[in-house]
């Protein structure tokens, strides 16, 4: 496990609370408290979101218990929670979710009708065509030396609000308003780009070793990717 609290200047206190508060929630209504499974799923996700930072094992374990909600509760962002604790997905996006399209047909390795092309998508609002870019740019490449600078365009693209966030210190710091310094969608991109270019026949370890020289915040997403993976 590895904490990155401190490189993105999180206070490490106030994620602790928020884990214990969603996971404390989340365990109780999942003890049979109640019935309402998207909640039960929401709170498993927000508390992966936070704990993904400082333990990485423990963020894995409740992005899947939160993709067995959501599938329960048929809410496609089970998709997410999937891909993040490396589960093949259960559902199946529709026509009208072509970023989860995208990402189930790249970490599936299957084919996939993506027409539009510079719509904005998921909760980031990112052109879809930056995505597409980044996993043919992958998809081309066989050398983990080649891979930052495949990603760097989407990595930084996908960091830029939580480093406009990050200038407001103090409700940074507080993570005020619940902020989730990284999206779970994120994650579950990098998790996707790493499986693609696993698949390309780079190794592991020497992603490993590429990330290590890489200094830009935009690339933590990556590295918290490539832990949730550790030991499996």
């Amino acid at each position: 496990m590895t904490d990155f609290s401190s490189l993105l200047q999180l206070d490490r206190e106030v994620l602790t609370t928020l884990v214990s508060a969603y996971s404390s929630y989340a365990i109780y209504l999942d003890e049979g408290q109640s019935d309402d499974f998207t909640t039960i799923a929401g709170s498993y996700m927000k508390a992966a979101g936070y704990v993904m930072f400082y333990d990485q094992a423990t963020a894995r374990e409740w992005f899947s218990r939160a993709r067995e909600y959501f599938t329960r509760a048929a809410d496609t962002y089970s998709i997410i929670a999937a891909i993040c604790c490396y589960q093949s997905p259960d559902m199946e996006p529709g026509p009208d979710l072509p970023f989860y399209q995208l990402l189930c047909s790249y970490f599936k390795d299957a084919p996939a009708d993506i027409t539009a092309y510079q719509e904005p998508v998921g909760r980031l609002q990112i052109p879809i065509r930056l995505y597409m870019e980044a996993f043919e740019a992958t998809e081309e490449t066989t050398q983990a030396a080649d891979l930052p600078a495949a990603w760097k365009p989407l990595l930084t693209r996908m960091h830029t609000r939580p480093r406009l966030l990050s200038k407001d210190t103090r409700r940074w710091r507080s993570l005020e308003g619940t902020i989730n310094p990284i999206e779970p969608e994120t994650i579950a991109t990098c998790v996707t780009l790493l499986t693609v270019a696993q698949r390309q026949g780079i190794t592991r370890e020497s992603i490993e070793e590429i990330m290590t020289q890489q200094n830009d915040t935009a690339f933590i997403a990556v590295k918290i990717a490539l832990l949730l993976n550790a030991g499996t």
